[in-house]
C-alpha cells in the first residue's frame, strides 16, 4: 500500500499584509468647529436626528464639614427626609437660606448625592 506524501505544514498559511509605513503619512489639513457643526447639521438634518447637547450644569464647589447635633433632630431630620426625599445637606443649607444665607438655586436640590460621579 502506498502513502501520499503530507504537503508542508505551512503550505495553508496566508502571508500577513504588510505593515504600513506611517513614515508616509501627512496629517490632515485644519477642520475649523464652525464647519464640523455646519457638517453634522446636515447629516443630522438628513436622518432627522438632533444636534443639539444640552449644556452642561453649572457645578459649584463643596466644603466638607462635620457637624456634631442632638440626636433629635438628628432623628427629625432623617424622618423628613424619609417622607420628603433630599439629604441632610440639602436641609441645612434650605436652613442657612432661610436666615439670610446667601444660597443658589442650583444648590438647593432634593438629592446632590450623585453629583460628582460620572
Amino acid at each position: 500500500m502506498a502513502t501520499k506524501p503530507l504537503p508542508p505544514i505551512d503550505a495553508e498559511l496566508v502571508q500577513p499584509r504588510p505593515r504600513p509605513n506611517l513614515a508616509n503619512l501627512r496629517p490632515r489639513e485644519e477642520i475649523s468647529d464652525s464647519s464640523v457643526e455646519a457638517n453634522s447639521r446636515s447629516i443630522g438634518g438628513q436622518w432627522r436626528a438632533s444636534t443639539q447637547l444640552p449644556q452642561p450644569e453649572e457645578e459649584t464647589r463643596l466644603a466638607s464639614i462635620r457637624i456634631d447635633i442632638p440626636e433629635y433632630v438628628d432623628k427629625q431630620l432623617k424622618l423628613r427626609i424619609v417622607e420628603d426625599g433630599g439629604t441632610k445637606a440639602h436641609y441645612i443649607l434650605k436652613g442657612l437660606a432661610a436666615i439670610g444665607f446667601t444660597v443658589n438655586n442650583i444648590d438647593l436640590k432634593l438629592d446632590r448625592r450623585k453629583r460628582g460621579q460620572k
